[in-house]
């Protein structure tokens, strides 16, 4: 994962003003569109899923000032996983706010790739 990380970013570097300027516009309509396909999935499955971190001490080797080592406990943290039931009230109000939210963030999205469109020109040629 840490190799694609630099990837990504180098890809992200590589576009036009006009790509990037186009994909803020559209962000926030891609992000109701994303966030209503979660809830969609969260309902039909009936739970979520929860990552909590616990930091447990673990009994381990540590280093010493001269380069030895030495057993010694130390604290570690580990990401747990939990499936937690969905609040189905919350989730179906969430989803109407953004069903009714959807157009006019379709019409902002509209409005920002028109606008990119004119200050970044693709030149033809």
């Amino acid at each position: 994962m840490r190799i694609l990380i630099p990837i990504f970013m180098l890809l992200a570097a590589c576009a036009t003003p006009q790509e990037r300027c186009i994909n803020d516009a559209a962000g926030p309509y891609r992000a109701a569109l994303k966030e209503r396909a979660d809830i969609a999935k969260s309902l039909a499955r009936g739970f979520d899923y929860v990552t909590e971190y616990e930091t447990r001490r673990v009994f381990t080797r540590c280093q010493t000032k001269d380069g030895g080592w030495v057993a010694c406990w130390d604290r570690e943290t580990y990401p747990v996983t939990r499936r937690v039931p969905v609040d189905r009230a919350a989730l179906q109000t969430r989803d109407a706010q953004l069903a009714r939210d959807l157009p006019s963030l379709e019409r902002a999205a509209d409005r920002g790739t028109q606008a990119c469109l004119t200050a970044f020109p693709e030149d033809d040629a």
